[in-house]
């Protein structure tokens, strides 16, 4: 008899135990997964003066409201989005505005405030970077910054420095640049940028460019492109990059004679052949461009110094040594080629001071 009643209560021990752990599964399942991390994204709208021209026969300012427009209307509804843009009725070189902060489900809010922008004045692409970088850029979660321009710097800043300054100080962030009908030399600076900010260059020749632009920077899970509001986007897979770093510049004496060692490695994607360049050229003088294939019209006016290192294997390390004047400030850049078949670039590393 008492091992019959051990025995039953030991069954609704088990019934009991197995109840509870099925509410407790019941519940845990029906709470709602944890929040993937929102993508984040700015606009960077060029308003100067020039937008106003005719391009296919609208305005260039008219296509690109009309394509941006189109593209905002077609991002899930809880996409984080914010707005930046020079220009706008605004004379001059300080025209740089944040029209609207990076907010989830920003979208129409955004539009509506794009739709009221009116070509005026320069362009202070540096200035507004700066305004991007203090109010919208963070170390945490990357931005993915789509800045559209039909022209280049025209207030003597640098965007350049910008870029860098951010990088230094652990901003995440991707700059992909959209060029509006630009003239080669101008191309070479967009590209320089977009390749300086880890993203891509787009150069918009009509107004059907913005679609397959657009088309590359916006992903849905499936790979294609955002089109509806309910679909979510993705970034591009990551894929291993090619890298050229300048580990330090150190001067050196001997005899008579004063210089520099340049110490630089690279990670190249294939085991193959490679050429090292090193540019030099005044601190205080405006650095215009480099080459950046395959736009070949080179302008090296403000060029010091040009050297150039052949490696091989897919990583490596080397030196440049070169003379230079006490008290002569430089800077450094340094780029990397594949020499397999066509010579191609595949990156450029950051400046450095040669002082």
């Amino acid at each position: 008899m008492q091992n019959r009643k051990e025995n039953i209560n030991k069954l609704y021990l088990d019934r009991f135990l197995f109840i509870g752990f099925y509410f407790l599964l019941l519940i845990f399942t029906s709470l709602p997964a944890q929040a993937q991390p929102n993508k984040r994204y700015v606009f960077i709208l060029d308003a100067s003066g020039s937008m106003s021209e005719k391009w296919d026969g609208k305005t260039r300012m008219a296509v690109a409201k009309e394509k941006l427009l189109h593209l905002l209307g077609g991002l899930p509804k809880d996409a984080s989005v914010g707005l930046v843009a020079y220009g706008n009725r605004i004379a001059g070189c300080s025209s740089a505005r944040l029209y609207h902060p990076i907010q989830r489900g920003a979208a129409s809010v955004v539009s509506q405030k794009i739709s009221s922008i009116v070509p005026a004045g320069s362009t202070p692409i540096a200035q507004t970077l700066s305004v991007v970088g203090e109010y919208l850029l963070n170390d945490i979660q990357e931005t993915e910054i789509i800045f559209i321009s039909d022209g280049v710097e025209s207030c003597e800043g640098d965007p350049k420095a910008v870029l860098y300054q951010w990088k230094q100080s652990g901003k995440k962030f991707r700059l992909q640049v959209l060029g509006i009908d630009i003239d080669p030399q101008g191309e070479e600076d967009l590209k320089r940028l977009s390749i300086l900010g880890d993203g891509n260059y787009f150069p918009l020749k009509r107004p059907e460019d913005y679609d397959s632009s657009f088309k590359r920077i916006f992903f849905t899970a499936e790979g294609e492109p955002t089109t509806v509001a309910h679909n979510h986007l993705v970034p591009p897979p990551a894929t291993t990059q090619n890298q050229i770093r300048i580990l330090s510049v150190l001067p050196y004496e001997d005899g008579s004679e004063s210089g520099y060692i340049l110490n630089y490695e690279y990670t190249g994607v294939a085991n193959t052949s490679y050429m090292v360049q090193l540019y030099l050229y005044p601190a205080e003088e405006k650095l215009r461009s480099f080459p950046v294939p395959p736009l070949r019209e080179r302008r090296m006016g403000d060029l010091t110094k040009h050297q150039i290192k052949f490696q091989s294997g897919q990583e490596g390390k080397g030196r440049f040594i070169f003379p230079l004047p006490a008290g002569k400030r430089m800077r450094a850049s340094a780029e990397l080629w594949d020499m397999t078949g066509i010579p191609k670039i595949l990156a450029l590393s950051e400046e450095k001071p040669v002082q």
